[in-house]
């Protein structure tokens, strides 16, 4: 049995002793019998008080005190919280509870061995009940079922994305829907479902690579915290988060992380006040990339050893969330602009953006296909003066085999982020729906941007009915 026990303890309010003991049977996954005895009790949520919610989420809070037939995992005890399939957040046993202590062994010494036996964390406000695990090591026992309680919900403040302030300026994203803290504090890990989805990722991506005989790889851009982190972030780095995880399977060995580059470059590897790396960054990445893909390194950096930046003021995506605006200033470069190159863009934000971009002077007569994110942007200076032509794609990732198989490139490139590890990536997705499915969500303003800014072709333009290209020029 574990005991669950109701121990009180309001916020800001001495140390209660017990008002009642519910003894409740757990299912167990392999713990068995060695939990009898543990007591534990959640303050937070609790169907008798009202929900304690932050912008950040719900506020998960606890306690739980180990039996002495486990007394050797005092100190090493994990509080897991799983809503979803693909991962799980997973907290150690943090915050001193004296109160707890003095309730259950009638001591109030702050020196005894349980005395942080508590846990306070949040879980995002669109989830309504998730599963709540003891962990021992390799072993896991599930607790309970934690459910939202729904007529509080109004109570809780929009889901809002805030920024942490590290050393000298530097500014991280916080409070995101990747959990990008936790991924970085080693606290969000995969689970064997997500480990178990990554690998038929792969597998497909590699499959649908040889299917055309066109080299690949995946280009996971390292996070801001990764590279900066150890010098600027608040919080201590993990040594076990999702990318860790990912980057351990046999089947990452196309994978391309360049952390070690970026790291090379210091301060210039990222904005300062934006999630994403320099210009100077993504040329660090392309290069890593193109190595990857057998292109020989000396040509490589040939193209790009004449490249000239400037500076200017810039805001970013972590800077506009104050006021006043934070700002910093970043190289730009100046020599080269990809925009001018763009044969068809359908302008779209985000994902469902088309783009093909042709530079009759690149390196190499070939086609490169690209399934990227937000970060492949500012590689697209680079990129185009590799491959003669470039198609681009806004998925993070997810792969259309029908475009593939139309487009017929010689190279194909997956690149998603770091932080969207949690997020597996299929390779069945089709492009033309989400094209649709992303017009229909548009604003009337949203609407008129894109057709302002959008680049078409004519109907019997060459180059996109060479590419087969014309189904997707909606």
């Amino acid at each position: 049995m574990i005991e669950n026990t109701g121990l009180k303890r309001p916020l800001g309010t001495p140390a209660v002793r017990f008002t009642r003991f519910v003894k409740r049977l757990v299912e167990r996954e392999t713990l068995g019998s060695n939990t009898a005895g543990l007591r534990w009790h959640l303050d937070f949520p609790d169907s008798q008080r009202s929900p304690w919610i932050l912008p950040g989420g719900w506020v998960v809070q606890g306690w739980l005190v180990l039996p002495d037939s486990l007394a050797e995992w005092v100190g090493k005890v994990e509080i897991v919280a799983r809503w979803g399939k693909t991962f799980e957040l997973s907290h150690p046993l943090s915050i001193r509870r004296p109160d707890v202590i003095e309730a259950i062994f009638g001591t109030e010494t702050a020196e005894h061995p349980q005395v942080q036996c508590g846990f306070r964390f949040t879980v995002p406000h669109f989830v309504d009940q998730f599963s709540l695990f003891i962990r021992l090591g390799d072993d896991q026992s599930l607790l309970t079922l934690v459910e939202m309680s729904h007529d509080h919900i109004d109570k809780a403040s929009p889901p809002t994305i805030k920024v942490l302030e590290g050393k000298q300026g530097w500014l991280f994203l916080d409070n995101d829907t990747n959990g990008s803290v936790d991924q970085y504090r080693g606290r969000l890990r995969l689970t064997d479902e997500g480990i178990s989805q990554w690998q038929k990722y792969l597998q497909g991506v590699t499959q649908i690579a040889n299917s055309i005989s066109a080299a690949h790889a995946v280009l996971v851009a390292p996070s801001k915290e990764s590279v900066m982190g150890p010098h600027y972030h608040p919080f201590a780095e993990g040594s076990s988060g999702p990318i860790q995880q990912l980057l351990a399977l046999p089947e990452a060995r196309n994978i391309v992380y360049p952390q070690a580059h970026l790291a090379q470059l210091g301060d210039g590897a990222f904005i300062r006040t934006d999630t994403h790396w320099t210009q100077q960054g993504a040329m660090v990445a392309t290069k890593a990339l193109a190595v990857a893909m057998s292109l020989d390194p000396g040509a490589v950096d040939a193209v790009f050893a004449k490249d000239k930046y400037k500076q200017r003021k810039f805001t970013g995506d972590l800077g506009n969330k104050f006021t006043p605006e934070r700002h910093c200033n970043i190289q730009t470069l100046s020599t080269f602009n990809f925009i001018k190159y763009r044969h068809f863009d359908n302008c779209l934000p985000n994902f469902g953006r088309l783009m093909l971009v042709v530079n009759e002077q690149a390196l190499i007569p070939e086609i490169c296909l690209i399934f990227g994110s937000s970060s492949s942007y500012s590689m697209m200076n680079y990129v185009c003066r590799l491959f003669k032509q470039v198609v681009f794609v806004h998925s993070a990732g997810t792969l259309d085999p029908e475009l593939i198989k139309a487009v017929n490139p010689a190279y194909l490139v997956v690149q998603t982020n770091a932080r969207f590890v949690v997020q597996v990536p299929g390779v069945k997705q089709s492009l033309l729906e989400l094209i649709h499915e992303k017009r229909a969500r548009l604003s009337k303003d949203e609407r008129a941007s894109v057709a302002k800014r959008r680049i078409d072709v004519e109907p019997d333009d060459v180059l996109v009915h060479k590419l087969n290209l014309i189904p997707w020029l909606v």
